[in-house]
């Protein structure tokens, strides 16, 4: 039960913090506020940004930490790529059009999950130029027939050798996208309104910067923030589909997988991560960090969200970082305890097992 409302400003240094203290956990801001503004995996290397954690009625609580070049905060409405984390839009609209998560085809979930074998996309997701189609219009038709470069062949090449295996490649969606949706042929400029139509009709739609259904879109934290409560809300059928038909991901004598920007052994079930690798106390969130450093999640119970809005230009490694300050964050909420070390603590007295 949400109790009380509060507005805090300079907490975080670079704009207001709207605070809704819940039950039954009433130190759980104090706890994440202390983490978001104190821990360095959250004030050292991924700054600036935006931050949320909410649930199905909306946000809970959110911030904004550090300034940009031009002195500015990152807030819910700055635009920014989001990479990666398109790959659980797509997703979501795939399940939606479905019916449910029960009505999810073989097909959907071995490109969804990633072991199609299209895998000739690669992971370059830099909206400079991956898929400006051949020919007038832009469109993921057009996009696949493109050659990659490194081999000669088009997008839609399908590789016998990595069939069956999780290959991280943005391949997979792209074909998807064209074999079985009616996305296909769509200008790359009526991609974000239909999709957002589906997921959260009445919001700014999506600017696709290139028609790439893995990595193309252009939003904000707010606008992201509204498909995830819809997700927990459970008007969206992605919130069956959390977590299911997982294949795992770090190459092993057990684990059929090629290729993960991930270096711990999470699963990847339909467009998102299952972050349950115990090593790292996982706790088992489902998540979609984009290459830029764009984080949204969902906590495994399904009961509120939580995302970092931020994207850096360059190397796309910056999702990682991301993960690193958010879970903490989801650790401290849950707990009411503040994260001070580098992996969370998932119990109030040090023990590492979740309370919820």
């Amino acid at each position: 039960m949400r109790t009380k409302y509060l507005s805090l400003f300079g907490i975080l240094g670079a704009a207001a913090v709207n605070l809704a203290i819940a039950q039954p956990t009433p130190t759980s801001a104090s706890a994440t506020l202390a983490t978001v503004s104190e821990n360095k995996l959250c004030t050292k290397g991924i700054l600036p940004f935006y931050w949320e954690i909410g649930d199905g009625t909306g946000t809970l609580l959110s911030g904004s930490q550090g300034l940009d070049a031009q002195g500015n905060p990152v807030l819910a409405t700055t635009k920014m790529n989001v990479a990666s984390s398109a790959k659980w839009l797509y997703s979501a609209y795939v399940v939606q059009t479905r019916g449910s998560a029960a009505n999810i085809t073989a097909e959907d979930v071995d490109f969804l999950h990633m072991t199609s074998g299209y895998t000739n996309v690669g992971n370059n997701e830099d909206p400079a130029g991956t898929c400006p189609g051949k020919g007038t219009t832009d469109t993921v038709n057009a996009c696949l027939l493109r050659d990659n470069p490194a081999d000669g062949l088009p997008y839609s090449y399908q590789n016998p050798a990595t069939i069956g295996f999780f290959d991280y490649d943005g391949g997979h969606f792209e074909n998807h996208a064209s074999l079985y949706t009616t996305l296909g042929n769509t200008p790359d400029a009526d991609l974000g309104p239909i999709i957002i139509g589906l997921l959260a009709p009445g919001s700014t739609p999506f600017i696709y910067t290139e028609p790439l259904m893995a990595g193309g879109i252009n939003t904000t934290g707010g606008v992201f923030a509204v498909i995830l409560q819809h997700i927990v809300d459970g008007s969206l059928y992605m919130n069956q589909a959390l977590g299911i038909d997982p294949v795992c991901t770090e190459a092993s004598a057990t684990c059929q997988a090629l290729n993960s920007p991930i270096p711990e052994a999470w699963h990847y079930s339909i467009g998102h991560w299952v972050e349950d690798d115990p090593k790292y106390h996982g706790d088992g969130a489902f998540s979609a960090p984009g290459g830029e450093g764009f984080y949204p999640w969902v906590d495994p119970s399904k009961a509120y969200y939580g995302l970092i809005a931020r994207a850096e230009t360059g190397p796309q490694k910056a999702g990682f970082q991301s993960v690193q300050c958010g879970r903490l964050l989801r650790a401290a909420w849950d707990t009411g305890v503040q994260q001070t070390g580098t992996i969370p603590k998932l119990g109030p007295a040090g023990a590492e097992t979740a309370t919820r």
